[in-house]
């Protein structure tokens, strides 16, 4: 950084220090943790104020935050200004769910890079998090569950490919863009609301393999009965959540 650009980042720390319960050296530590993750100056200074809401909302240490913040940022392909709508969306879900910011941290950490690759919204994932996590499926448990459902619908080969067709549930437009998570749980929801307990189970084994078949039977489950909808558009409404 230029001289003048660290002389923006103390009077940043310095004022956050004033205005927040943080003093001006916890939020230079959460600066330096930013830094650390590639943050050029004017992001770090755009995103300090969500990472500290970020932090005191789930209870951790500035630097620990800072690292699950930049991390989803990252994953999610979103600016630096947006760190105030991650803190957001993650303070909403764990307010709403059993899980907390550590294990919904862990879950993006696995399920971010894939869904912002098929375009499925931060908000849509940490709903998704959330509810497998009112059921034990959690942290790293749940993201790489959401990370193997989102390919095998994204780009589904072999058997899941063909029971897919078998159900008459297509997951790409002519044009081979995806259709979308919960349009396609609502659809697999009603495509095998027919079958037997075990057929059913037997069918999201197939489809999505034997790790994820757990989290996909709950999801489906949800989109089908309506939670999950809901609980999406909550996310997306859960401006100054972090904050408050």
């Amino acid at each position: 950084a230029t001289a003048a650009e660290m002389s923006g980042l103390t009077k940043t720390a310095r004022r956050l220090g004033a205005t927040t319960s943080f003093s001006a050296s916890q939020a230079a530590q959460g600066m330096q943790f930013l830094g650390q993750a590639g943050f050029k100056t004017n992001q770090i200074i755009a995103a300090m104020p969500g990472v500290l809401d970020i932090a005191k909302a789930g209870s951790l240490e500035l630097g620990r935050a800072a690292d699950i913040a930049s991390d989803i940022l990252s994953g999610f392909g979103l600016r630096a200004a947006e760190m105030g709508r991650v803190g957001d969306v993650l303070t909403k879900t764990f307010i709403s769910s059993n899980t907390n910011l550590e294990m919904l941290g862990e879950s993006m950490k696995f399920v971010g890079p894939i869904a912002s690759k098929v375009g499925v919204s931060l908000e849509t994932v940490a709903a998704a998090a959330g509810l497998l996590g009112n059921v034990g499926i959690k942290a790293t448990m749940a993201g790489t569950s959401l990370r193997a459902i989102l390919l095998r619908l994204s780009a589904p080969t072999g058997a899941a490919a063909a029971h897919l067709r078998s159900l008459g549930v297509a997951t790409r437009d002519s044009a081979g863009r995806f259709l979308g998570m919960t349009p396609i749980l609502e659809k697999l929801a009603a495509a095998t609301t027919g079958l037997g307990n075990a057929a059913r189970l037997g069918a999201f084994k197939r489809i999505f393999g034997e790790e994820a078949a757990a989290a996909a039977v709950q999801l489906v489950k949800q989109a089908g009965s309506g939670g999950l909808q809901p609980f999406i558009e909550k996310l997306e409404n859960a401006r100054g959540t972090a904050n408050r």
